[in-house]
């Protein structure tokens, strides 16, 4: 089933359970692998080259011994999570059911009931409503208080709000899933170690077509995209 919208999302099933979430909103398990440094680009090329008999990516990568097949199986369904999360907190304009899709490279093994990953997501949607923040639409800068960033997470994630990233694109540049990211952004604007980037930085940015969970500006339906005084 695909769900078009900014970001959207391609949900794989079997047997009527989720087997695999793909959403440009969210880093998939080749980024996070890749990115955190768990598994070298060489091993992953080489497994996808021995998974072209084997049909299994899984078995290709716990074969040369780079990943368990436990700690992979966890970052799958993690990543079944963070995709419906991704899909959700965007803007959903319908969903059409594509047969043709290839099937997933690494899908979750037992696969995820569909009731139940519509609650985890709905839980999620509500822990991050307070924050008043689109991982889409808005873009951090360091705040007031930014020197005070206690953690090496927060201090990298101040290291790399230039203004021009969302929640979303600093996932992808810290190797991270975007739910866990948006929270700890939200947090961190709490705390002034983040603010918002003014519309004049924002404004040149993509993605500036998605309406903020609380929206900050009235929305103009025929252009997609909200508008202040100010950046009329």
């Amino acid at each position: 089933m695909r769900i078009v919208g900014n970001a959207g999302g391609l949900f794989h099933l079997r047997d009527g359970a989720v087997i695999s979430v793909e959403s440009p909103g969210s880093p998939g398990v080749e980024s996070l692998l890749l990115s955190s440094g768990r598994i070298e680009e060489a091993d992953w090329t080489a497994a996808l080259v021995e998974s072209v008999e084997t049909r299994s990516l899984q078995a290709a990568l716990v074969g040369r011994g780079v990943i368990g097949a436990a700690e992979l199986q966890g970052l799958v369904v993690d990543g079944v999570q963070d995709g419906a999360f991704a899909a959700a907190v965007g803007e959903i304009e319908r969903h059409v059911v594509d047969e043709g899709s290839d099937p997933p490279l690494l899908p979750a093994t037992e696969g995820v009931a569909p009731d139940l990953l519509l609650a985890a997501t709905g839980r999620r949607l509500e822990a991050i409503a307070s924050f008043s923040l689109s991982p889409y639409r808005d873009r951090v800068v360091p705040g007031g208080a930014a020197e005070e960033a206690s953690t090496a997470a927060r201090r990298e994630i101040v290291a790399l709000a230039d203004g021009r990233r969302t929640a979303r694109d600093l996932a992808f540049a810290l190797g991270r899933r975007l739910y866990p990211v948006t929270v700890e952004i939200g947090l961190m604007l709490a705390d002034g170690l983040l603010e918002i980037a003014p519309p004049a930085t924002s404004f040149r940015c993509s993605h500036w077509g998605l309406a903020a969970l609380r929206p900050r500006a009235e929305v103009r339906p025929d252009l997609g995209i909200s508008l202040k005084s100010s950046e009329v």
